[in-house]
């Protein structure tokens, strides 16, 4: 018994051997670039087709930054492709198009005995050119208010410096990403909200939503008295039906006390609904009267809660996120649409050592500059 204890206890060791050297061999495994097809969707309609090649040509010259920043891909397939998608922020604007790559890690398939590569990833990174894409996407971004008769949008949190560049923490997709925004020397292609026109929007749109939600209630029918009046007495009656003599003028004592006409339980959602909305408008007055003319005039820093109850600015330094409106000065409309005017750069990741390694190459490596280069040209 002893001996077969043994043998079992040498093969299960033997198993694990195998398997932490195939693991360790999924780690070190010598990966490659491959080039992907082209994604064209909803292009702008504006540009046409015969010049992307101008696009295309951009775009490759951002993959051999990457490809520079990290040549020998380890533990990890390296895929990009070129996309041009979507439309221009501003009417006659910079065509949008974006280099996209992916990092699929290796592993060991415990079933298979054989190393593979995954199918799905966490690691991505874009190029975003004359879109701020997961800087500042539609998704997760847009402060859901108007100003000016534009729709506001919120920066992602402010979280350090990158090369020189402020760098941001993209909202609504995990924690394992950064991004940052290049631009014109001195320049941004977004402006900053004030207070006091951040203020008076939100207060507009809680009026118009307090309006809307009043409408709605006022609209609902209710019964006539007759009609009240008849369903009161089926209740009373059906008590009598269910219930025994015994509890009979308990249970219609309470009935009573609680019964509400239509016309009641309309008038206590009025009250309730509007209670609602007054408390919300209470605090933005308050910030309006209380705020000197000359902190009304700062940027709008807030916090996500703002859309339920506002409660006071913050900062950056606290996690708020800045209220602006894209900037449409910015735009040189002289310059040919594939020209990029700003650039976003998005990278993710995971926790395993292959795509930290591609996380730490690319940030040390980068050349951000020849990035930052590009811009008007």
């Amino acid at each position: 018994m002893k001996k077969i204890i043994v043998t079992i206890s040498s093969l299960f060791l033997l198993l694990d051997t195998n398997a932490q050297d195939c693991d360790i061999a999924a780690i070190n495994a010598k990966g490659k670039w491959t080039t992907l097809a082209n994604s064209i969707v909803y292009p702008e309609k504006t540009f046409p087709a015969s010049q992307y090649g101008q696009l295309y040509t951009r775009l490759d010259k951002i993959a051999g930054m990457f490809q520079q920043s990290y040549p020998q891909p380890t533990g990890i397939e390296a895929e990009w492709y070129r996309s041009i998608r979507g439309a221009a922020i501003v009417k006659n604007g910079p065509v949008p198009y974006q280099f996209n790559s992916l990092y699929l890690g290796w592993y060991c398939n415990p079933n298979l005995h054989k190393l593979m590569v995954e199918i799905e990833t966490a690691a991505w990174s874009f190029v975003y050119m004359n879109s701020f894409g997961w800087f500042m996407s539609d998704q997760n971004d847009k402060a859901g208010l108007s100003i000016d008769s534009a729709d506001a949008w919120l920066l992602p949190n402010k979280i350090g410096e990158w090369k020189g560049l402020p760098l941001y923490k993209p909202s609504g997709s995990g924690d394992k990403n950064k991004t940052v925004l290049i631009t014109r020397d001195g320049q941004l292609p977004y402006t900053p909200v004030s207070r006091l026109q951040f203020l008076r929007s939100l207060k507009a749109k809680i009026e118009a939503d307090k309006k809307i939600q009043h409408d709605a209630n006022e609209k609902i029918a209710v019964r006539s008295a007759t009609e009240e009046e008849a369903a009161k007495q089926k209740g009373l009656q059906d008590i009598e039906k269910t219930v025994g003599a015994r509890y009979w003028e308990q249970r219609k004592a309470g009935y009573l006390k609680n019964y509400k006409t239509d016309e009641q339980r309309k008038q206590e959602n009025l009250r309730l609904s509007d209670g609602f909305f007054d408390a919300r408008l209470k605090s933005v007055n308050d910030e309006l009267n209380n705020e000197s003319s000359n902190d009304l005039q700062q940027p709008a820093i807030v916090n996500n809660d703002y859309t339920s109850t506002f409660k006071g600015f913050t900062t950056d330094e606290m996690g708020g996120r800045m209220v602006v409106l894209i900037n449409t000065a910015y735009f040189n409309m002289q310059l040919p649409k594939y020209v990029p005017q700003f650039i976003a750069v998005y990278w993710s990741w995971d926790k395993s050592s292959p795509k930290l390694n591609f996380k730490t190459h690319f940030e040390e490596n980068f050349p951000i500059d020849k990035l930052k280069a590009m811009i008007d040209k």
